[in-house]
């Protein structure tokens, strides 16, 4: 099959879902902009309505070669959140299923056609719990696990391998302890990842994911969230090891993230800094790498203008360890597995920008969105570049207040040092997902 007809037949199969749910019966509203937006009233005070980062696919931190796809974790449901108002005492089991097929041609590599799971929700089942200590306080914990659709089998290392916390709630706000996922994440309860309409959703290819370096899950981390007042919303984050505690202080990688939202009308903003200070990174040989610290500046925006939503996000990194989507930079070049030696690591890392523009608006009863995507960055050691764009599309349909079909058709491109990378070519996904 050319690339031609490649390309005609995955976009048809992508929307499929957009013409056949015209005749399904739905009983949900039309007029959401995404799944991740329908339970914001239910959960007001701890909700972000720049775009679905709740919903969307996130990417776990873990290492990976620049030709693998790291698919280890995924974006917190809205429906796992605890109202910081809510003090009745209660638990809760709660999920969500996500499966489909997806299309995948990658630049100097064969198409393949593969069960996918995670892609606009992610696969999970949990428990959370909320106990009334009276006095408008509550303890309150999650536990969720996530797992592959298509094999049953767990991702990610531990029982509860994406949030697990134990925390405090009042009208002083919310402070948890465990492990949960940085703010410009794209995952967790505590994701502040905005201003894009797919934010991490469907795949790399087309979504924030394949140009923002988004921070991961946290070991060891302590987060505090105030209510909102008068429309602004403050974060504090901070991890006493991201891989482990159990050294000295000086021995440990920490993290550091401070957030502020502002959300007023149909105007929602949000801004974060973040900080990984590399401690207790080691070389090959066992000696500390001395990797200089790496500071994220993440903002993004969006204006709901009734007929359609248009969301812009900005993202400038120094020092990172990485290029997008967790393509290494110890790599020689993005299409080799041969590694420089442990001597030879970037310490100063990448310096990039990357910035996203997209809209969503409703169409035949579902939401329609389109993003364009950009990165540009230098890899600081020995100023090799990177850059990558792309051209991100995705429809939900909702069947029922639970379950969306969705399709969704991305591509892009990855030059120099992403040349040949996960970001280079083309993907389509159709599927479908449901809460529980």
């Amino acid at each position: 099959m050319t690339g031609y007809k490649l390309l005609v037949t995955a976009i048809a199969l992508s929307l499929t879902p957009a013409f056949a749910a015209n005749s399904a019966d739905s009983t949900s509203s039309a007029s959401q902009p995404s799944a991740s937006a329908s339970s914001a009233s239910a959960t007001p005070s701890v909700q972000y309505r720049s775009g679905p980062t709740k919903r969307g696919r996130g990417v776990a931190f873990a290492s990976t070669s620049s030709t693998e796809t790291s698919n280890t974790s995924h974006a917190s449901s809205a429906i796992a959140q605890i109202p910081m108002d809510a003090t009745t005492s209660s638990i809760t089991l709660f999920g969500e299923l996500d499966g489909g097929v997806t299309i995948e041609k990658l630049r100097g590599k064969d198409t393949t056609v593969k069960m996918s799971s995670g892609n606009w929700y992610w696969t999970s089942w949990g428990i959370k719990g909320v106990e009334d200590l009276g006095g408008g306080n509550a303890a309150i914990f999650t536990l969720q696990q996530a797992f592959k659709l298509d094999n049953g089998e767990g991702v990610g290392g531990g029982a509860f391998n994406n949030q697990a916390f134990l925390g405090l709630q009042g009208g002083w706000g919310r402070l948890t302890f465990g492990h949960q996922a940085g703010l410009s994440s794209g995952d967790g309860d505590y994701s502040m990842l905005g201003g894009s309409a797919l934010g991490t959703g469907f795949t790399a290819i087309g979504n924030l994911a394949g140009v923002f370096l988004t921070t991961g899950w946290l070991d060891n981390s302590i987060a505090y969230r105030t209510q909102k007042y008068n429309g602004l919303q403050f974060t504090a984050m901070y991890s006493n090891g991201i891989d482990g505690d159990d050294k000295e202080w000086s021995k440990n990688s920490h993290y550091y993230g401070l957030g502020l939202t502002y959300d007023v009308g149909a105007f929602n903003s949000n801004f974060m800094f973040e900080l990984e200070d590399h401690k207790g990174t080691k070389l090959a040989d066992g000696s500390p790498a001395k990797l200089d610290k790496t500071q994220y500046y993440t903002a993004g925006a969006s204006y709901d203008f009734g007929a359609f939503t248009l969301y812009g996000a900005y993202q400038f990194v120094n020092h990172g360890t990485r290029m997008p989507n967790y393509n290494m930079i110890h790599l020689v070049d993005a299409s080799s597995t041969a590694t420089k030696p442990a001597t030879e690591i970037p310490t100063k890392g990448v310096r990039q920008n990357a910035a996203s523009v997209s809209v969503a608006t409703p169409v035949a009863g579902g939401t329609l969105m389109l993003q364009l995507n950009g990165v540009k960055g230098k890899i600081l050691n020995d100023s090799d570049k990177y850059q990558a764009w792309s051209i991100g599309s995705g429809y939900t349909y909702p069947l029922s207040k639970r379950t969306l079909l969705y399709g969704s058709v991305n591509y892009g491109q990855g030059g120099k040092a992403l040349k040949h990378s996960n970001l280079d070519g083309f993907t389509t996904v159709f599927a479908m997902a449901t809460t529980f």
